[in-house]
């Protein structure tokens, strides 16, 4: 059977073929907490076997880095992958907030699943994915606590908002919350508020339970001082203790946040990653 995902165009582009549709995107525009959030939707040719893994791709906090070039390699092997701007986040309405965030995660898988949306894209709704980078990786662990119909999570350089919280009180997080002025919400006052509001809620590992089954992919950079790969160790500790069929890896990469310098070896990991669950 032809599998899933065609892992040989990651990096190159798919020989043009016109008896099929071309590869093509359009505005992502769904709601969420009565808030219209606004993405890009993209969708591979159609010369790819139906119906296709689809991927939510969620940015951190402010949203200033992109992974564009994760999303667009996806796209190339096969994925539906959708990019999408949480509320009050460069243009979409609403106020931010982390657990904004992680309802935004929640209503989004939900409409991915639904089957105007399947139908539409021609995807599957027993293979999502959710990745997330940076304070979009506890999004998305937050997000797969409480999504059962998950195909499995991958998690860039995650951000533990509770770790510096804990840690040095506000003024450990406040140079973080600094950067995210261009953000529309009630102050760095109320996004703060919320995360002292979830300081016992969303610490990684207070996930397990709740994920210790579930695929997930963990990709940490050890130079990274904004979300140290310490973040990680706890839940990743308790999943390595704990025997799963689940596909659970833990790739360290010598890299910084944003994972700059090993873009290439993220991507292949993420995309290795879904390959081998799609597999299962």
């Amino acid at each position: 059977m032809k599998k899933a995902l065609e892992l040989e165009y990651l990096f190159r582009d798919r020989p043009y073929d016109p008896a099929v549709s071309p590869a093509d995107y359009d505005m992502l525009c769904v709601k969420s907490g009565g808030a219209e959030l606004y993405g890009e939707i993209m969708w591979p040719d159609g010369g790819f076997q139906r119906p296709r893994p689809c991927v939510l791709l969620c940015h951190g906090y402010p949203g200033v880095a992109r992974n564009d070039d994760l999303a667009a390699a996806l796209r190339r092997i096969g994925c539906v992958v959708a990019v999408m701007h949480h509320r009050g986040a460069w243009g979409s309405q609403g106020k931010y907030l982390i657990s904004n965030c992680v309802e935004d995660v929640s209503a989004l898988a939900a409409y991915m699943r639904t089957p105007a949306f399947c139908e539409r894209y021609h995807t599957d709704p027993d293979a999502l994915f959710l990745i997330g980078h940076s304070m979009g990786g506890n999004s998305v662990l937050q997000a797969a606590r409480r999504v059962k119909e998950l195909r499995g999570a991958v998690l860039l350089t995650p951000y533990d908002p509770t770790a510096f919280l804990r840690q040095g009180g506000a003024e450990a997080v406040m140079p973080l919350l600094e950067t995210g002025r261009i953000l529309h919400s009630d102050g760095l006052d109320a996004i703060l508020r919320d995360m002292w509001e979830h300081i016992e809620e969303y610490p990684f590992a207070k996930a397990f339970p709740e994920v210790k089954d579930q695929n997930l992919l963990f990709i940490t950079g050890t130079l990274d001082t904004i979300a140290p790969a310490w973040m990680v160790t706890p839940l990743w500790e308790q999943l390595s203790a704990h025997p799963t069929r689940a596909v659970q890896r833990l790739v360290e990469l010598p890299a910084a946040h944003g994972l700059c310098g090993c873009r290439i070896a993220a991507i292949e990991a993420a995309a290795a990653f879904l390959d081998d669950v799609l597999a299962e």
